[in-house]
């Protein structure tokens, strides 16, 4: 038997010692090694993850700091989740010799204030359990939340920088005061001056005193997040939601400097997308219902007829204005009169609060008529006052929730676009459904002409590894975006697996040439993302060193091993 071999028996006996410790100690219940949940929770829509040897779910902090003392015991590797719904970067694992941990059962919503409006959670709390909670307590509170799974948890999005819709879309910005989990067992609070003497504005001040500690456990592997404040938005008195609809590059350009400077004058919140017409396709349609061949791009003249047939743009633009209705009003009016001033949009529809209840109402309305030339009837009217056409407006409920800081499930319905069966209307899974996403995020200055420029070699590089080009600029402030761009494609097709990584690839390299550093990155992105400055990356190694000498949490997660 050679090294080799011998190491990896020396690991599966060292796994199953773990697993038998945290049986004996916690209970088998906290242990699935196999079966249905099983399989359910080893799907994983990232290429190149791998199946652990037991999911564990821990019930407690001290639950968690039993297991890194085990794990550092039995040189087990762990990763850890707090719902495993990081779909599309990685929610198994990078190794097969290795455990899962998910923080679903640590899901108490300890404290909400509605003064001050904030909420301390653990990290198995849903963006839907919370909403919910809010709802039924009479709280006057709103959570923003992503266009991700509803089932999704609030700090586990925070940590890894994800973004929503509204003024409060910055999740990480909004979220502090951490207990964590060390890799030695030890915990730690941020943000407190004394243990003894209560949180303090631990929840309230997001840098505390001396280095911030906290910018230390988002998007890395130094320690277990347990427990956390997050802001809560007040729900305002009024708001306006603006869509855009922009004819080609040239006048995108000119709406987004637009926008930016509305937004660098305080007029506008910082907080906004731009979205291509593929990106609205995924969310009407999907590819065998238009006679899309599977394994191919959507051809550029079937492009053109899915966006007559559903009055979709080229680009369409959304922001929204919260706050008092004078103060809302009178943003609107200036953020209307500039954008026309800028002549970038061909229309601009303009929702307040009480508009958009009223669409809402006779969208429910609509949902029930049966006679197809009564809809036909309706389609016609709303393309002709709207500018746009009734599959567009049946999803004004589910955008209106969203931009209200409720979860729902209709913009992760797009996973499906390329889904060879007919998506769920409820329920949405991506990884019981075996498909395959990959998301490429870089960031940019918030200048048109360069943003438009670099839209145009990425959606070259789609062309030539044969995928729709799926694109959806966020803005994360008056001064940056992310031309967030979505590779869908099939999850049991090596073949298309293989492609799909290579795009992944060169839309990463392209990035990095141009100084255009990634705002998240999944596994198929770790390994290059200090290509270009090494010094990061050794920088970030003498961390995990002395945090986790052992390499027990996530070895090789956003590069750190």
């Amino acid at each position: 038997m050679n090294k080799l071999e011998n190491a990896i028996q020396e690991n599966a006996a060292e796994l199953d010692l773990f697993l038998q410790s945290v049986s004996s100690s916690f209970g088998e219940g906290l242990i699935v090694r196999s079966g249905s949940e099983y399989d359910l929770l080893a799907k994983d829509p990232a290429v190149n993850s791998h199946n652990p040897r037991a999911f564990v779910y821990p019930e407690s902090v001290e639950q968690v700091q039993k297991l890194v003392r085990l794990a550092t015991k039995h040189k087990v590797k762990l990763w850890v989740y707090s719902t495993g719904k990081n779909w599309g970067y990685l929610n198994t694992s990078a190794s097969k010799d290795s455990v899962v941990v998910l923080l679903n059962r640590m899901n108490r919503i300890i404290h909400v204030d509605q003064e001050l409006a904030y909420a301390i959670i653990e990290p198995g709390v849903t963006y839907e359990a919370l909403s919910y909670f809010l709802n039924e307590n009479n709280y006057t509170l709103w959570t923003d939340s992503p266009g991700g799974p509803p089932t999704g948890s609030v700090i586990g999005n925070a940590l890894d920088r994800g973004v929503g819709v509204t003024k409060y879309g910055d999740h990480f910005a909004h979220l502090c005061g951490y207990e964590v989990v060390l890799a030695d067992g030890s915990v730690i609070h941020t943000g407190v001056a004394n243990n003894e003497g209560g949180c303090g504005a631990a929840h309230l001040y997001k840098w505390g005193v001396g280095p911030h500690i906290e910018g230390l456990f988002s998007q890395s592997n130094y320690g277990i997040v347990t427990k956390a404040g997050i802001w809560l938005m007040r729900k305002p008195e009024d708001y306006t939601l603006f869509s855009v609809n922009i004819r080609d590059d040239t006048a995108l350009a000119k709406c987004m400097d637009t926008v930016r400077e509305l937004m660098l004058s305080g007029t506008i919140h910082e907080t906004g997308r731009f979205s291509n017409s593929v990106a609205i396709l995924t969310l009407l349609t999907q590819a065998i219902d238009e006679g899309v061949e599977a394994g191919k791009a959507i051809s550029r003249v079937q492009l053109e007829a899915l966006k007559k047939k559903y009055s979709v743009p080229n680009w369409t633009g959304s922001f929204g204005i919260y706050g008092h209705s004078s103060v809302v009003r009178a943003a609107s009016q200036v953020a209307k009169k500039q954008l026309e001033a800028s002549r970038s949009c061909a229309r601009i529809n303009i929702f307040t609060r009480k508009r958009a209840q009223f669409i809402r109402r006779k969208i429910a309305l609509v949902e029930k008529i049966q006679s197809e030339l009564i809809l036909k009837l309706i389609d016609f009217v709303i393309r002709k006052l709207l500018g746009s056409s009734l599959a567009l407006i049946r999803l004004f409920p589910g955008l209106i929730d969203l931009h209200e800081g409720k979860p729902v499930e209709t913009v992760v319905r797009r996973g499906y676009f390329r889904y060879r069966k007919k998506r769920p209307q409820q329920d949405i899974h991506v990884g019981r459904d075996d498909l395959g996403i990959l998301w490429s995020v870089p960031v940019l200055p918030f200048r048109g002409e360069e943003i438009v420029a670099f839209t145009r070699e990425c959606e070259l590089l789609f062309e030539k590894f044969n995928f729709d080009f799926y694109m959806t600029t966020m803005i994360f402030n008056a001064r940056s975006v992310c031309p967030l761009m979505v590779i869908l494609y099939d999850r049991l097709d090596e073949i298309e697996c293989g492609r799909a990584e290579q795009l992944y690839s060169a839309i990463l390299d392209l990035s990095h040439q141009k100084g255009y550093q990634h705002f998240r990155a999944g596994i198929n992105g770790w390994k290059k993302l200090y290509q270009y400055c090494p010094e990061l990356k050794t920088f970030n190694q003498k961390i995990k060193a002395v945090l986790d000498p052992e390499g027990i949490l996530a070895p090789g997660r956003y590069g750190i091993d």
